[in-house]
């Protein structure tokens, strides 16, 4: 038994012999590493539309006719943009439009302008700095609201119809 013993013995010391050498002859563990990266890009997002339409009140008595609505922007955090207008019927740049009518075919007409204040003294037109309107964005959850204030300039006099213009509303950012 005792021969047994000592042989078991021994084969236990050499297979543990075994794995310390091969432990340590290892080459250790292999590493690396990896990035993990995301680009923001800037990003504006304008809110017009239908929703954004000005009505100006029904004109009966030839008096000036005022109304306001609002569109909303959202950009980037620390995005600058500015806001411009172009009045479709008549391209006009510097917050002057011209109200058509539908069934004089156009052939007569109503101006109005486009502003940014209640009061009418400053223009809303597309002629970068003089009457466009400059901001910096506070992120897409952040939308940022501007009022627009319609006001006719000519006599509301006229044949009766219903008399409109579209609006193109750019942001450059």
């Amino acid at each position: 038994m005792q021969v047994k013993k000592s042989l078991l013995t021994a084969t236990l010391f050499s297979v543990a012999s075994l794995v310390t050498i091969s432990s340590a002859t290892a080459a250790g563990p292999a590493t690396g590493d990896f990035k993990v990266g995301l680009t923001i890009e800037s990003t504006c997002k304008l809110t017009a539309g239908s929703g954004s339409d000005i009505v100006l009140t029904s004109a009966t008595d030839g008096v000036v006719k005022k109304g306001t609505n609002n569109i909303s922007v959202a950009c980037s955090v620390d995005t600058p943009y500015t806001i411009g207008f172009i009045a479709r019927n008549d391209g006009g740049a510097g917050g002057i439009g011209v109200l058509k009518g539908s069934k004089t075919s156009g052939s007569v007409t109503i101006g109005y302008k486009l502003t940014q204040d209640q009061a009418g003294t400053k223009a809303w037109g597309n002629t970068a700095v003089t009457n466009t309107m400059a901001g910096k964005g506070t992120g897409m959850l952040n939308a940022a609201s501007y009022p627009v204030y319609a006001t006719t300039t000519t006599s509301t006099d006229v044949i009766p119809d219903t008399y409109s213009d579209m609006v193109d509303v750019t942001v450059i950012y």
